[in-house]
């Protein structure tokens, strides 16, 4: 070791470097650093690479869909069928269960939204009253603010579903 960095060293740790120090010291250093062959790791990984499926919780997927506002609209993404014009057929999902529904289209923003065994908590709960028996398990669904889509109409009654699954 040189005189300056033995005195640096000296300051700073108050010694002499240790004699693995100086075998580091004393090793001689080429003028170029090695160089890599040309896959130096990253084609190997990229090679080695794959892509793994994520399930989306479906208020991740709801969140997207407000967000980032894909092609697809809400009523596709959450896997409703159109039967005919104006006929609907699907779920009402949400992360504790989902009820069977049917939607019916009368006009431009008339729409008639059926679910099928509502859970006991909805029905006697606050918004019992918005769900009116049409056949026994079958009740038709009525709303303050009428929605002017199929898209807010099915979110507003998932998140009706979630809260009394949540009970």
């Amino acid at each position: 070791m040189s005189g300056f960095w033995q005195e640096l060293w000296e300051i700073l740790f108050g010694s002499t470097p240790k004699a693995t120090d100086a075998k580091h010291a004393a090793r001689p250093r080429s003028a170029t650093p090695p160089r890599r062959p040309p896959s130096s790791g990253l084609a190997e990984l990229k090679a080695d690479y794959k892509p793994t499926q994520v399930t989306k919780r479906p208020s991740v997927v709801l969140l997207e869909h407000l967000l980032h506002r894909p092609l697809l609209p809400y009523w596709q993404l959450r896997r409703w069928r159109q039967v005919r014009n104006g006929l609907y057929i699907g779920y009402f999902k949400t992360r504790l269960g989902r009820c069977h529904g049917v939607i019916k289209w009368q006009s431009q923003y008339d729409f008639t939204f059926y679910v099928h065994d509502v859970p006991a908590a909805i029905l006697n709960g606050p918004k019992g009253a918005c769900f009116t028996t049409v056949k026994p398990g079958k009740y038709r669904v009525h709303f303050a603010q009428v929605p002017t889509d199929v898209n807010s109409g099915i979110f507003y009654i998932e998140t009706l579903l979630q809260e009394a699954f949540q009970k």
